[in-house]
């Protein structure tokens, strides 16, 4: 579904009233690809819509909220805090269709980033509360099926953390053991000097 094509807001809520179309979307998120159809129908009707103005913050760095959100239609920027420079840096911005803050539905760390609408955006949010509660009524069977997805996603962001970090090193090696060649024009002027 073209999320862009709705003109408005009434336009867009409706369209996603529709539980088929919230399981869609749910889908697309890597730690729900392990649940059914079904599953992600009930899920989906445990969220709600949202609608954030322009430059609106969604998510604050270090905040203690918890929940998932779906960019139904709009554009959203994710910072980090630099404490080094006391800035913000812009890692990225996301799209309709782009999903966040998924594991702050089962980790009570801080939020990690902050997240700033860059238009109006709307948005399906599913709070943390929800999905434990879904979890429960589910039953045991899809719990074991979304936790053994969730460890499977963390190694893998484990290891691609580690071989980032590897290839950062091994540049950072490689520029510091770099040694600025001498040119012969160097070489000859210091000899030269005169000397005293």
């Amino acid at each position: 579904m073209d999320l862009s094509s709705f003109e408005s807001s009434l336009e867009l809520a409706e369209a996603f009233r529709n539980p088929e179309e919230g399981a869609a979307l749910l889908h697309n998120i890597t730690l729900f690809s392990q649940l059914h159809t079904e599953e992600l129908q009930r899920l989906y009707k445990k969220g709600s819509f949202i609608k954030s103005s322009e430059k609106s913050n969604l998510v604050i760095e270090g905040d203690l909220t918890r929940g998932l959100y779906i960019l139904l239609k709009g554009t959203v920027s994710i910072y980090k805090n630099d404490p080094l420079r006391n800035t913000m840096l812009r890692l990225t911005h996301l799209e309709s269709g782009a999903a966040f803050g998924e594991l702050s539905l089962f980790d009570p760390a801080p939020r990690s980033a902050t997240v700033v609408a860059e238009t109006p955006c709307y948005l399906f949010f599913l709070s943390d509360r929800a999905f434990a509660h879904f979890l429960s009524e589910e039953g045991e069977g899809l719990q074991v099926r979304f936790y053994k997805k969730c460890a499977e996603e963390m190694v893998e962001r484990f290891r691609n953390q580690n071989q980032d970090y590897l290839t950062s090193q091994l540049l950072l090696w490689q520029k510091a053991l770099q040694q600025p060649s001498e040119s012969p024009t160097q070489s000859n002027k210091s000899a030269e000097l005169p000397i005293g």
